[in-house]
């Protein structure tokens, strides 16, 4: 039996003394905490902290080096994530692993695995997903394939897939992450509904305001090792940030890293036209057209943020600036390139000083398997100097790859590293790191900031900033709405197949932009 609380109540997750190692990285150090029954556990660190193994230490996937965990009362020794869901354990992780072309029933099958290798009952299955789905007030259909739901309909896929089981405890990563305010205000519903029914939920967040509004104890963690652990109600957001970059945070720099430094516009350094786009029409790969009318101009010194609910058309706009896509109406120019003549593509982009900071990292950014110099070195196999296959001379640019990872203070063991070996967050800085180098004209940063903690958010805005000032032309891709109202110079924003401005930051207010990505206002 559990040991009683301080509170009175049982535990019914314990960590005791638990290390996980890879290799000479040491991810969690010694981690001591509990997870009471029915209470909200926010998980809150800087990138590389040790949040994600400790999430699939209790999932299955990694097992510990040293010390205990105890589950339900029980030691748990979990060989593989079937044993954790058996146990009564869910995870949501922050990459979603849904099969696009399936539907919502046939992706939750998938998870099902009592289900065996037969045919599916679909009417049994559909009945308990609307039981699982109705109990946490989700209404997507569970017979329409995943491709036609946007990013929080996907989200509730994945929660009742989790919850397809009988589950004590339920994790989730990042679920804010990818999210509008109005999606988060409903996550937030849900995960009152699952505690009042007794689940106890693990919160792995890099937002403080969601520390606050939902959870009731947060364990902070820095360089693998737990430095406090707290209810709620007893922190405040310099607390948290103090014990995340383990030196005192006063007031002024707390505002800056949790709430966006203020506006302050570009400079507007010369105001060269860098792209136009002329009546565009862009489509999905399926063929449906996903936005109509698109007109603006992108200039030197400016952010230009593109605001929306994923899923309406922002992906396609930076695939068909990045010359990875055509429109199919109008046109854009880019870098004195056209869509509709030859010559359009990624590589002669690039060599006119585009950067492409993709929305998935692990996609479209990396090869997980490749060391981080190779990937420094994937965007740069035809640089002049360079032979059409190479030779890519990985030993002289070492010194190169090792001042990107101290400057953007990359947590790992050095430039040979496989890229498989980071966490995500230190991952999306290498991404960084290798767009930016180099200083590009014009820079496609399609959520450059997701999956980033608190102080590498404040550390990539800078860096956004500094490149504006020195006349970079940056399009920002977001659905953060204090991220775009922190950088923008300029708005647009996708809804409904149209798009609305774009207008000067200045002259938009919060309800503005916030009507603009629930589609009402003058299309532009």
């Amino acid at each position: 039996m559990d040991q009683p609380r301080p509170d009175g109540s049982e535990a019914l997750v314990r960590f005791e003394a638990v290390t996980k190692r890879f290799g000479d990285v040491v991810a969690n150090r010694d981690i001591s905490f509990e997870v009471g029954r029915g209470e909200v556990l926010a998980l809150v660190g800087e990138n590389g902290a040790g949040k994600s193994t400790i999430v699939n230490l209790l999932g299955g996937l990694y097992r510990p080096d040293a010390g205990a965990i105890t589950f339900d009362g029980r030691p748990i020794d979990f060989r593989t994530p079937v044993d954790a869901i058996r146990s009564g354990i869910g995870v949501v992780h922050q990459h979603y692993a849904l099969v696009p072309s399936l539907t919502a029933l046939e992706n939750v099958a998938l998870a099902v695995g009592e289900l065996g290798l037969g045919p599916i009952d679909r009417r049994a299955l559909s009945a308990r997903i609307g039981e699982v789905a109705g109990r946490l007030g989700f209404t997507f259909d569970p017979n329409a394939r995943v491709s036609s739901f946007d990013v929080a309909e996907q989200q509730q896929v994945e929660i009742v897939k989790a919850l397809m089981h009988d589950v004590m405890l339920l994790l989730l990563d990042e679920p804010t992450a990818v999210l509008t305010p109005q999606d988060r205000k409903r996550l937030f519903d849900t995960i009152a509904r699952l505690k009042q029914h007794g689940t106890s939920i693990v919160l792995i967040t890099h937002k403080l305001e969601d520390v606050f509004a939902v959870t009731d104890r947060a364990v902070i963690l820095r360089r693998g090792a737990v430095v406090a652990d707290r209810p709620t109600s007893e922190l405040t957001e310099g607390a948290i940030v103090s014990a995340m970059i383990g030196e005192p945070a006063d007031a002024a720099a707390v505002h800056e890293i949790v709430a966006h430094r203020d506006y302050t516009g570009g400079t507007g350094a010369d105001g060269r036209l860098l792209a136009r786009l002329e009546n565009v029409g862009l489509s999905r790969a399926n063929g449906a057209v996903v936005v109509s009318g698109v007109s603006f101009d992108i200039r030197a010194g400016e952010i230009l943020a593109v605001a929306g609910v994923d899923g309406n058309g922002q992906s396609e706009l930076v695939l068909a600036l990045a010359g990875m896509a055509r429109p199919h109406a109008g046109r854009i120019e880019c870098l004195d390139l056209a869509s509709d003549r030859a010559g359009w593509s990624p590589r002669a982009l690039r060599r006119r000083g585009l950067a492409h900071i993709p929305e998935d990292r692990r996609r479209d950014g990396m090869v997980a398997g490749m060391s981080l110099t190779r990937n420094y070195l994937l965007t740069r196999l035809f640089d002049a100097g360079e032979s059409e296959l190479g030779p890519m001379r990985e030993g002289s640019m070492r010194g190169r790859i090792q001042a990107l990872i101290d400057s953007f203070a990359v947590i790992c063991r050095g430039p040979d590293d496989p890229m498989a070996r980071l966490s995500g967050g230190n991952q999306q800085k290498i991404v960084l790191a290798r767009e930016l180098d180099g200083r590009p004209r014009l820079i496609l940063a399609a959520h450059p900031s997701r999956g980033l903690d608190i102080k590498t958010i404040r550390f990539v805005h800078g860096l956004l900033r500094t490149s504006r000032t020195e006349g970079c032309g940056i399009v920002l891709v977001s659905s953060d709405l204090d991220e775009i109202l922190a950088l923008a110079d300029r708005v647009v924003a996708f809804a409904a197949g149209q798009s609305f401005g774009p207008l000067p930051r200045a002259e938009l207010s919060r309800s503005d932009l916030g009507r603009w990505i629930a589609g009402k206002g003058a299309a532009a």
